[in-house]
């Protein structure tokens, strides 16, 4: 070429930068083989790798990214939510390789979407409603217990049976479904963390509940202390009365064997899975609906949030609550969960009638 005056192409003269041939799909694999992604984002990964794996990472730039964006609006209709866990997950492998290849000169992309990027501009919601899909908004979960739902939930899983129906619900296990739901309601425990709880872990008389963190990974194992709340120790004792002795390492509840399957981590992810359902079938028998077995989670933070000394007062700092809940110091999980009813908060206004005219007397 260079005999015959004939300029090279210009791929072979043009400097290349490390990272240039790297495609997204290595880049993905060395963050979900690292160990340091979290079991909840393996899935969000493989999709990841599906969709964007042939992706070179040198043409991964911000208008690639932002094309992507609208085809997850447009094309496949998703959620801001789910938006969010793959473009994050994306960050975070492209985090993970730059770290560790600091010759490379490309950038995040990811970095420099403005903030709000998975909600659905006014362009996005035309494009998507031409394709025949809908603007998907995140919906808030603040669903708490009604008035007269907590009676309900405990009479199904007592036994109640519908006049109107043919049979009640069958409640393997007598009195556990019933158990696992009050102690669920009355703590917080994530629903792992209620039904793996062994008899070791419940220290009655302290009155406290050792639970095994479900919200870790890398092979950590923690453990934090959850103080019971009288009904929480209440119902454990009539629950304890009615069984033979527990062995120490023994499992309080029989899902884990009903189920047929060991405490591995598919085992526990069918067994959720299982009682997730088995919750809704109950809900749903006695009429309550939009309620689900994660709500009663929230609803256990606004009860300890409400709970008032005798001068009232607050009876638990923020940091308190954090540990209570397993959330990290500073965190603003509690802020999330709350959900306070406008009824509830102006009941404070408007004290009841008798209140009120004792109050006028004594003037």
């Amino acid at each position: 070429m260079k005999h015959a005056d004939i300029p090279p192409p210009a791929e072979l003269t043009a400097p290349t930068s490390p990272g240039d041939g790297v495609r997204l799909l290595r880049i993905l694999g060395e963050w979900s083989d690292s160990g340091f992604a979290a079991p909840s984002q393996i899935l969000t990964l493989k999709t990841l790798t599906r969709e964007v794996g042939s992706v070179r990472f040198s043409d991964a730039n911000y208008k690639w990214l932002t094309g992507y964006l609208r085809s997850l609006k447009v094309e496949k209709n998703l959620s801001p939510s789910s938006i969010k866990h793959r473009i994050q997950a994306l960050s975070r492998a492209i985090d993970e390789y730059l770290r560790h290849h600091v010759n490379v000169k490309i950038s995040n992309p990811v970095k420099l979407l403005p903030k709000g990027y998975s909600t659905y501009t006014d362009l996005d919601a035309q494009m998507a409603k031409a394709k025949g899909g809908k603007v998907k908004v995140n919906v808030a979960r603040d669903r708490r217990l009604l008035p007269g739902e907590h009676e309900k939930i405990v009479a199904v899983l007592s036994g109640y049976e519908r006049p109107d129906r043919s049979r009640g619900l069958e409640l393997k296990g007598g009195d556990a479904l019933l158990t696992l739901y009050l102690l669920i309601l009355n703590t917080g425990l994530r629903l792992r963390e209620a039904y793996t709880l062994t008899r070791g872990q419940i220290d009655m008389q302290n009155k406290v509940i050792h639970a095994k963190e479900t919200k870790q990974w890398r092979g950590k194992i923690s453990y934090r202390d959850v103080p019971m709340r009288p009904e929480v120790h209440q119902t454990l004792s009539l629950y304890f009365a009615s069984r033979p002795p527990f062995e120490p390492d023994a499992h309080l509840f029989p899902f884990l064997n009903e189920e047929g399957v060991e405490e591995g981590k598919k085992g526990l992810v069918r067994t959720s899975q299982r009682l997730s359902f088995r919750f809704r079938i109950a809900f749903e028998y006695m009429d309550i609906v939009g309620l689900h077995e994660h709500d009663l989670r929230h609803e256990a933070t606004c009860r300890w949030l409400e709970l008032k000394d005798k001068d009232g007062r607050d009876l638990f700092r923020l940091e308190e609550l954090n540990k209570i809940m397993g959330w990290k110091p500073g965190s603003v999980m509690a802020q999330r969960y709350a959900s306070f009813r406008g009824v509830d908060l102006a009941q404070r206004l408007w004290p009841a009638p008798e209140a009120v005219e004792a109050s006028v007397a004594a003037a």
